[in-house]
């Protein structure tokens, strides 16, 4: 039995349920993390389904094999009530028989008697008309009941006879019974057994996904505070970008790639899925492996090459007309500031410095300080 207010492996489950949903809603506004966990979370989800419906057929086997049991043994009940009547009404049958057979035995030896003397003789012996009367009604009497005797003793011989065949058929009944509750009793341990493995199971497996979600819940702590520390810098760096560009000059229509990986978290704004705070991720991630080289997106000069906070080691260069880009979470630096660059010069090396979850370049554009989306730039 469950205490009251215990929390069942069927409760914990549904809720585990209710908090990868949840968890998935958040993932897919996390770009980062999304194609990292997003796979493991739809696998979890998956197995723990399929243990759900293990659980479900055990179960409604266990519950089938205990609803069948008790229905045998209530007609097992059934028929040994049915025996111990029968078997109460074949020894009335049998003492009836008994005192027929004796009442059958005493009329044959009063026929017998009545039939030796013969109707002329009883006539003969007697004086008067009444006793005459008398005489002839008795030796008619005598031979009616004794008749009478015979067919009943018939009646509860036959009668005797089919409650032997009833008992019998009961009998075999119930070894039928017996038998197949050996076989059910003997199945339902099977069945409970395989319950008990199934909920241990799925009991092992919320142990393995509570770790699994505790780990994702981590890793979007860590987005969100990335985000969140990026934010912080936003003004600082904005202003640092103003006040050291030039202004002057045509703005560059396109853009070189500084790495080459795939974009793991785009430009644009995060809505979270359960708070509903919006965040502008002000660049894009760049997925590429620690110490890659990291080269100029375009021609310009080196207006900022330090350690920025939330960024980390972060290199800003001045490409001319308003238009600047940001390199950040470098692992170390190749240029300095006020250094001339052309497009493809390496400027630093790929690292996971500053606020970050992990290797990658965080590339952004800046028109007269304010973000804007790289991609029209790199894909011009």
């Amino acid at each position: 039995m469950v205490p009251v207010g215990a929390q069942t492996d069927e409760d914990k489950l549904s809720e585990i349920e209710n908090e990868i949903d949840a968890l998935s809603r958040e993932i897919n506004a996390q770009e980062q993390i999304k194609d990292q966990r997003a796979a493991q979370v739809a696998e979890v989800a998956a197995r723990l389904e399929a243990l759900r419906l293990q659980v479900v057929e055990a179960q409604a086997r266990v519950d089938a094999k205990e609803a069948d049991i008790s229905r045998q043994e209530a007609e097992l009940t059934d028929l040994e009530r049915t025996l111990a009547s029968l078997e109460e009404q074949i020894a009335r049958t049998q003492l009836e028989v008994r005192q027929t057979k004796e009442l059958v035995q005493e009329r044959a030896v009063d026929l017998y008697m009545s039939r030796s003397l013969n109707v002329g003789g009883v006539l003969l012996a007697v004086d008067e008309m009444a006793d005459v009367t008398v005489g002839l009604e008795y030796a008619g009497q005598v031979i009616e009941d004794s008749e009478a005797l015979i067919r009943r003793l018939e009646v509860l011989e036959h009668q005797e006879e089919l409650q032997q065949k009833q008992v019998e058929t009961n009998k075999e009944r119930s070894q039928v019974i017996l038998v197949s509750l050996e076989v059910e009793r003997t199945g339902l341990v099977t069945d409970r057994l395989q319950l008990e493995e199934s909920e241990a199971e799925v009991a092992k497996e919320l142990e393995a996904v509570e770790s699994l979600l505790a780990e994702i819940r981590a890793d979007i702590r860590e987005v969100e505070g990335e985000l969140t520390a990026l934010e912080r810098e936003q003004d600082k760096i904005e202003a640092a970008i103003r006040a050291a560009q030039q202004t002057g000059g045509e703005k560059l229509g396109s853009l070189r790639w500084p790495v080459s990986g795939s974009v793991s978290s785009p430009f644009g704004y995060r809505t979270h899925p359960i708070s509903g705070v919006r965040k502008l991720h002000t660049g894009v991630d760049i997925s590429v492996g620690s110490g890659v080289k990291i080269v100029a997106a375009g021609n310009g000069v080196v207006i900022l090459a330090s350690w920025y906070g939330g960024y980390g080691n972060t290199v800003v260069i001045d490409h001319g007309g308003g238009l600047s880009t940001l390199y950040a979470h470098q692992s170390s630096l190749a240029v300095s500031v006020g250094q001339s660059v052309a497009e493809g010069d390496v400027i630093g090396y790929v690292g996971s410095t500053g606020y970050s979850t992990g290797p990658h370049l965080h590339f952004e554009t800046r028109d007269f300080g304010v973000p804007v989306d790289p991609m029209p730039f790199l894909n011009g």
